[in-house]
């Protein structure tokens, strides 16, 4: 129990307290803006929706796979 707290300890320095908190705000803004989005997609009509070539049971899919690279931003370049 001692090593794996002595191991653990060097890792959770104030950097990587710091990085998670980063990355906590970042998915927070992105459920934000992706619930945002449902929310505005669903108050159009089914013929505005057409028009802008999105089925209504498109919408979730939509923001979801929109928010997700926005999370991921981070890792462009690396994969």
């Amino acid at each position: 129990m001692t090593t794996l707290v002595a191991n653990t300890f060097g890792w959770v320095g104030l950097k990587g307290v710091a990085t998670w908190f980063k990355n906590l705000e970042v998915k927070l803004k992105a459920r934000e803006g992706r619930n945002a989005t449902i929310k505005e997609l669903s108050k159009l009509s089914d013929m505005e929706l057409n028009d802008i070539g999105i089925a209504r049971c498109d919408i979730r899919y939509l923001a979801d796979k929109h928010y997700a690279d926005e999370v991921n931003a981070n890792l462009k370049g690396w994969v």
